[in-house]
């Protein structure tokens, strides 16, 4: 009886979504819409975390669709207020419930988040933007503790896990389709002497690195459910659209996005089955026999020309220019949001460029120690997942969490390359699997517990 209501509220809000759309009456019909979601998450607040899934989806409709400046910039800061009041309703409405979820992670965030805002304090040029800085560095890592508090059973968070795949296999099929049709490109994504690349898709990303490093994340996703799902109609769906997303991925022609896929594979075998080291190969040499623009582009990255072009205007002068600015302010940098990345071009700042390395871009802005800091949260993430996984004995479990992992180790890799964490929606969902993982853990530990 609660499926059905829920259905019905939900089918009836999009109903009123598209005849506001015909008949000029967007937004009002869009509140009522909303008001009929929020119904449904007062009864089941789990589902909050479903929209965080949807993050790359929602966010090309509100700015591409809905085409509003001001809710494009908003949108997931409101969605954010949203689920904490949400989380403050579970606290007085759903007693019942177990308390605060206590993980490891708890303790490393709060040690970056007291090195920053420490750093924020002694060293800000100019607070306003160092503010700003420290807002697009924490702000996205507390998708992570909603994410474990609002989730509160393991079907929720498979669904979580599903969503998040599926919304790569949506995109992966669409970069697939882009490459069949060759759409069009800018000019400058390409070098003029590299041939071969006709184009390089994007989907509804908008850049074929973002696009690239949302198939590194997902691939293995796709992949694990192709070992966890008993029935063979659902491994063959995944295992076709795992190779759809893989042919994505190649489209994009993302050298990063390929050297954060093999490192997300290499974790993928060893946590898995070695026995994919022979496929993988086979797949390596398949690619390069029969898409020999891959290798073009790869062997391109070694030749004099790229690396004098590259020394001009290029990634290594980028590198070598971050590496000088680093020797100047070693400890504790320039300042947040002062070099490298989006707040620091958005305020025009003298001299500073996108540094195509997050992790440099992070010791120069916050020197030796807070790139050591956040070395040392990346790693009690990996580590904690991978303890997790040790412990559960649920094989589907397993699974995801395999997925999940390998996919977060190659988006990692790839930030040595890119500015991935950059952009909002890559960097919440790499939270949002780190938080679906410490929830099984805290729910594998409880049940322990219990018994």
């Amino acid at each position: 009886m609660k499926r059905a209501v829920y259905a019905f509220v939900l089918c009836f809000g999009l109903i009123l979504g598209v005849l506001g759309e015909t008949n000029g009456l967007f937004f009002p019909l869009m509140l009522i819409g909303i008001i009929s979601a929020g119904f449904i998450l007062l009864n089941d607040y789990e589902k909050g975390t479903y929209i965080i899934g949807l993050y790359a989806l929602l966010d090309f409709f509100i700015r591409e669709i809905v085409k509003s400046a001001t809710l494009g910039s908003l949108w997931d800061e409101l969605l954010f207020v949203f689920l904490v009041l949400l989380w403050i309703y579970k606290w007085f409405v759903h007693r019942r419930d177990k308390g605060y979820k206590w993980t490891p992670l708890e303790a490393p965030l709060i040690i970056f988040f007291g090195f920053s805002i420490f750093h924020l304090i002694v060293n800000s040029p100019d607070i306003s933007i160092s503010i700003e800085g420290f807002r697009a560095v924490v702000q996205y890592m507390l998708w992570y503790f909603l994410v474990v508090q609002l989730l509160k059973t393991k079907k929720g968070a498979k669904r979580l896990y599903l969503i998040i795949l599926f919304t790569g296999i949506i995109l992966g099929f669409h970069g697939v389709y882009q490459y069949i049709i060759g759409v069009e490109m800018p000019s400058n994504w390409v070098d003029s002497v590299e041939k071969g690349i006709r184009t390089r898709v994007f989907s509804i990303i908008g850049s074929p690195n973002i696009l690239g490093s949302i198939m590194t994340l997902t691939i293995p996703m796709g992949l694990s459910l192709v070992y966890a799902e008993r029935k063979y109609l659902k491994k063959i769906f995944f295992a076709i659209s795992t190779i759809a997303m893989t042919g994505c991925l190649v489209f994009t022609f993302s050298r990063g996005a390929w050297i954060g896929f093999i490192v997300a594979m290499v974790i993928f075998v060893l946590l898995k089955d070695k026995r994919l080291i022979i496929p993988g190969i086979v797949f390596i040499i398949i690619v390069v026999i029969f898409v020999p623009s891959v290798t073009d582009r790869m062997a391109y990255m070694m030749s004099e020309h790229y690396i004098s072009r590259s020394l001009e205007g290029g990634r290594l002068i980028r590198w070598l220019t971050g590496i000088e600015m680093l020797k100047e302010s070693p400890l504790l940098g320039v300042g947040l949001g002062h070099f490298g990345g989006a707040v620091a071009m958005n305020n025009n700042i003298p001299g500073t460029f996108y540094m195509d390395n997050f992790y440099l871009k992070t010791a120069v802005e916050m020197g030796i120690l807070g790139l050591l800091a956040y070395f040392y949260l990346m790693y009690q993430v990996v580590i904690w997942s991978y303890r997790t996984l040790i412990i559960l004995e649920d094989k589907y479990l397993k699974n995801i969490i395999i997925g999940a992992l390998s996919g977060m180790t190659g988006v990692l890799a790839h930030n040595f390359v890119e500015n991935v964490f950059e952009v909002p929606m890559m960097v919440t969902y790499f939270w949002i699997l780190a938080g679906i993982i410490m929830f099984l853990r805290h729910r594998k530990i409880y049940e322990d517990i219990s018994c």
